[in-house]
């Protein structure tokens, strides 16, 4: 394995050498080299397994508990196999109350906490109460009543609905069909009032539970107070101009601030981005890492986690995603979520602990630091070396740090891993919107294309809709690049309708006599036409065609999309939903009931259509590459993880745990496990295609008819997100 750029050197003896493709980062600033060995890792599928492992080990902490996240939330039941659990507020602080080492460091952007409240029950300056400030009645909850008047609203609607419905005539399909609908949409909405996290000026808990609003704002008190021992809970945003800070290990080290992050997309960085994007990402960046490392001192003992959770309450879930919260032994209204973490031992903790003592250094005045030391310095006896696990395997700690450095290994990675790719890519992932990724993989394949490669390479993606024109450019450029810009039929529409403006203006002018003006206007409209690509035949077909007509079709699900890969790909693009037959009767029914069902049967035959749907959300970070790579921790595939943000991923290079994973996850998703049964890999990916083709197809006609789905994958359908410019 090659883990540095090096020349190799041949003795004349020798006639063959064998190489092998290096997957890790050395260019972008690294803060970590790839460790050679020693690294055992285990994969951790929901928050079930991931929030069940971090309780363990939190309970065996005997020295040290440091932990960075976006979120938190000290009211999270992360062991929810006993009653008797502790939520992890109470489990930090029953750990420092024996003596442990608690250093808690948490993102908060006191602006975007308006849009999502990221520290449950901190409140302004770490006082307790809500995204809006503190100041909330000490044990007092939240004021209701304005949800309860809202209630009132729904409930009266939804008896209207089924008078209605009752009064329709038994052979009125559309009619009930549409009823139905809106009462599904009611019966949701009742749900929203009592799930999920309180927002705004009542923030600081659940909506179901008033008794966790008080406790969450009391946490807070109490860990920033006088009786709080062996604990530190921070909170860290990015500066806007930056600073200079000194430490014993590098001395004078610049973090830069917003404005250089802005600076760098301003100097076309990453080329393309509309400047309302670059102030977005420039002002607006967030330390999205999430990382755990415990008893650090003790290499015998030291364990920690690379994670995709947050640690809030909508992470966790169980890997069946139930589409009722009870079900899923969830709390109420969040879910269902899919996400992965890892825990992790070796040398790779050496990494994480200084991307840590970092941080926490950082936010350490220098005060404090002249006398006690920084972190980084007091643990520098610890080395690598000393945290090789027997038996364990190379890994490299990536990182976007734009604070340092600037890093950027993380997308480093992700372009060589998709420069290596001989059979297949599997990307499961929270977004899908860096178009230069998927040029990269599409270069892959013409290369392989060009030098005779016979059987294609298969890309899986299983993503989120975007559902909002915030997002839209991105995906649908990064989706078009691949030939699957159908996939969301309104963005579709609305580009093509845009450019087939253009195509009508060019002959609009192009008619007209011969002026200065209308000269200017014509070069202006194509020089427009030649940056999209359009020339004379293309703009003849987007004049014929109507692409109302065309998205009416689509969104109506009567026609199949137009889907046309690069050569030598072969791709899904699929998201996940939970299912809920909802057509069995659940009580007992009436004499008139009854009549009612066997007119409606007669008219129209069984009635279908009884099914519902939720949208699993997948906020998975993980690339898998041939069986033998994968990459996961907190980075979305989009500009802000790969060059604004902070994030951490870990990189390895692991045939076991790659498969491992792919075995894992590709059953839960399709209902069917991994083909084993032909020669080679190449193979059994192409049966593993053909299985997720049918699986997908099935399932698009089954949500036609609003029956219930094969497993959770569904193709990748978005008809409700225009085109707009992206701004994150």
């Amino acid at each position: 394995m090659t883990y540095l750029d090096q020349k190799l050197s041949l003795s004349v003896e020798e006639s063959a050498a064998t190489l092998s493709a290096d997957w890790f980062a050395h260019k972008n600033n690294p803060l970590s080299p790839p460790r050679p060995a020693g690294n055992i890792v285990t994969p951790l599928v929901c928050g079930e397994e991931a929030f069940g492992k971090v309780y363990e080990c939190i309970q065996k902490a005997k020295r040290s508990i440091d932990l960075i996240s976006w979120g938190f939330d000290p009211g999270l039941r992360l062991n929810r196999g006993s009653a008797d659990s502790l939520s992890l507020g109470e489990l930090l602080k029953k750990k420092a109350n024996q003596g442990v080492e608690v250093r808690v460091l948490i993102w908060n952007n006191r602006l975007a906490q308006l849009g999502e409240n990221s520290v449950i029950g901190e409140g302004w300056n770490g006082s307790g109460g809500t995204s809006m400030g503190s100041g909330m009645t000490q044990g007092q909850p939240a004021d209701t009543s304005g949800r309860d008047a809202k209630r009132q609203k729904l409930l009266q609607k939804q008896k209207e609905e089924q008078t209605k419905l009752a009064k329709l005539s038994p052979s009125d399909e559309s009619g009930r069909r549409a009823a139905r609908d809106k009462l599904i949409k009611i019966q949701i909405d009742l749900d929203a009032l009592d799930s999920g996290y309180t927002k705004g000026s009542d923030s600081g808990g659940t909506v179901q539970d008033p008794n966790e609003q008080i406790n969450t704002r009391d946490w807070h008190r109490w860990v920033h107070s006088s009786e709080a021992r062996n604990i530190e809970f921070r909170t860290r945003d990015f500066n806007w101009a930056g600073e200079l800070t000194y430490d014993d290990e590098n001395g004078l080290r610049v973090h830069y601030g917003r404005l250089a992050i802005l600076w760098r997309l301003m100097k076309s960085e990453s080329p393309d981005v509309p400047f309302i994007q670059m102030l977005a990402l420039g002002l607006f960046p967030s330390h999205h890492q999430k990382t755990l490392v415990i008893d650090y001192m003790d290499p015998q003992t030291a364990e920690g986690f690379v994670m995709g959770h947050n640690l809030q309450r909508n992470y966790w879930d169980t890997t069946e995603h139930a589409f009722d919260d009870q079900a899923g032994k969830r709390d109420q209204g969040f879910g269902p979520w899919q996400d992965l973490s890892l825990h992790v031992r070796g040398p790779v903790l050496f990494d994480l602990n200084h991307n840590f003592c970092n941080a926490w250094d950082k936010g350490t005045h220098w005060i404090k630091r002249a006398f006690t030391g920084t972190l980084i310095d007091q643990r520098k006896v610890i080395k690598p070396l000393s945290l090789i696990c027997n038996g364990g395997e190379p890994a490299q700690i990536c990182r976007t740090q734009p604070e340092e450095g600037p890093e950027t290994t993380i997308l480093e990675v992700y372009e060589k891993a998709l420069g290596n790719v001989h059979q297949y890519a599997y990307i499961e992932n929270q977004y899908f919107r860096y178009k230069p990724l998927a040029e990269r993989l599409k270069k892959t394949a013409a290369d392989y294309t060009a030098a005779g490669k016979l059987q294609d390479l298969y890309l899986f993606v299983v993503t989120n809709n975007p559902e909002s024109g915030h997002f839209s450019s991105t995906t649908h450029e990064t989706l078009d690049t691949l030939g699957q810009g159908e996939l969301m039929p309104l963005a579709h529409r609305d580009l093509k309708y845009d450019q087939r403006q253009l195509a009508l203006r060019e002959r609009e002018l192009t008619a007209r006599p011969s002026s200065p003006q209308r000269d200017r206007d014509l070069a202006d409209v194509k020089t427009q036409m030649a940056k999209e690509n359009i020339d004379s035949s293309r703009a003849d077909d987007l004049i014929e065609t109507d692409p109302n007509k065309h998205y009416n079709q689509a969104a109506a699900r009567e026609l199949e999309p137009e889907l046309i890969p690069p050569k030598g790909l072969k791709i899904i693009v699929a998201t996940l939903v939970s299912c809920k037959d909802s057509g069995a009767p659940v009580a007992a029914k009436t004499s008139t009931e009854r009549q009612t069902d066997k007119a409606i049967e007669e008219h129209l035959g069984p009635e279908q259509g009884t099914a519902q749907y939720k949208s699993i959300y997948v906020h998975s970070k993980l690339l898998l590459v041939d069986d033998l790579f994968f990459t996961l921790g907190s980075a979305n595939i989009n500009l802000r993880s790969l060059q604004t943000d902070s994030e951490l991923n870990i990189a390895m290079p692991s045939p076991k745990t790659t498969r491992t994973w792919r075995e894992r996850l590709w059953e839960m998703h399709s209902g069917a496990g991994i083909s084993t049964g032909k020669a080679t890999v190449v193979e059994n990916i192409g049966a593993d295609y053909k299985i997720w083709e049918r699986v997908i197809n099935k399932n698009w006609e089954f949500q036609k008819k609003k029956m219930p789905l094969i497993g959770n994958l569904v193709r990748f359908w978005d008809v409700v997100t225009p085109y707009a410019k992206a701004v994150d």
